[in-house]
């Protein structure tokens, strides 16, 4: 028998846009729990059907978590930080440091960190579990209004007061860093915040352009490439503004249809690289071939 190891290899994928290098790292997989409580305004029937036809398992959503680290000159950018030490979708999360250091990228060499929306999965790693930044020189970009509503004091009673604690564990120590940025504005050089409400009231996605191209982070404007994408007018569970969230998903995804543009999708199969097409009433996401 061969001595094979049975662990995997640490999920670090480059790649550039332009003449920016890019990685891919995974901070693992979440699991949200069984489809019909997941995504919603769908007969339990047709979303299992959905999900059987493209060889997905019925019982269990699980999706991927896929970060983006890369450096403009002299300042290396993070793109959300995983779940950290929170461990509410299971124990599959919470890699990402090791897989930064994995990759050779330490995390005080962080410069700058961007937030699409306060969600545990997405700064639930700003700071460690003993309340010590993890990326201690960065600067954290995100949107004001999301801020403010996702540390209300006055929310940790409601629906969704798990998300709450984890916003104000990981963003208020972090005050003095935060910057709070506006729709439409090129915060960092070849790098566009562009609001895109409906999971949060200010969820951003970021383009990142390099000369002539370009990548779109989708964030959390779909949540999964085969059930956001076939339907997108389905709702997802977490959604604050269902209505808003399902009219976004479908403006954004028939305007990356229609012109082409690469895609990185946050909780998309790793990497999550690739491109929107048009398909019926609905889109499909094509990944773009791995190249190493």
């Amino acid at each position: 028998m061969l001595g094979l190891s049975k662990h995997r290899a640490a999920p670090a994928y480059p790649f550039s846009v332009g003449a920016i290098q890019g990685w891919i790292i995974s901070d693992g997989t979440l699991d949200l729990g069984s489809p019909e409580k997941v995504f919603l305004g769908e007969t339990k029937q047709n979303v299992e059907q959905a999900l059987i036809s493209n060889f997905l398992p019925t019982e269990q959503i699980v999706v991927d978590q896929n970060i983006l680290f890369f450096s403009l000159g002299n300042t290396n950018v993070l793109v959300e930080t995983g779940v950290g030490s929170f461990r509410g979708f299971g124990e599959g999360a919470g890699q990402l440091v090791d897989n930064l250091l994995a990759a050779g990228i330490e995390p005080a060499r962080i410069d700058a960190i961007l937030c699409s929306h306060p969600h545990p999965d997405h700064v639930g790693g700003l700071c460690q579990a003993d309340g010590q930044p993890t990326f201690p020189h960065a600067s954290i970009y995100l949107a004001e209004h999301d801020f403010a509503y996702w540390t209300d004091e006055a929310l940790l009673d409601g629906w969704a007061a798990a998300a709450i604690r984890v916003a104000r564990a990981n963003l208020l120590p972090l005050r003095e860093r935060l910057v709070f940025i506006q729709d439409g504005e090129e915060f960092l050089p070849g790098v566009t915040a562009h609001f895109t409400p409906g999971h949060t009231a200010e969820h951003i996605c970021f383009e990142l352009r390099a000369g002539t191209e370009s990548l779109f982070l989708l964030g959390d404007v779909a949540h999964h490439a085969v059930l956001s994408l076939e339907n997108p007018l389905l709702n997802f569970a977490a959604d604050l503004e269902p209505a808003t969230a399902a009219k976004t998903r479908t403006q954004v995804l028939s305007t990356l249809a229609e012109e082409r543009t690469r895609v990185l999708g946050y909780h998309f199969p790793w990497p999550g690289l690739g491109h929107i097409a048009k398909q019926g009433e609905g889109f499909r996401f094509v990944p773009e071939p791995i190249r190493w």
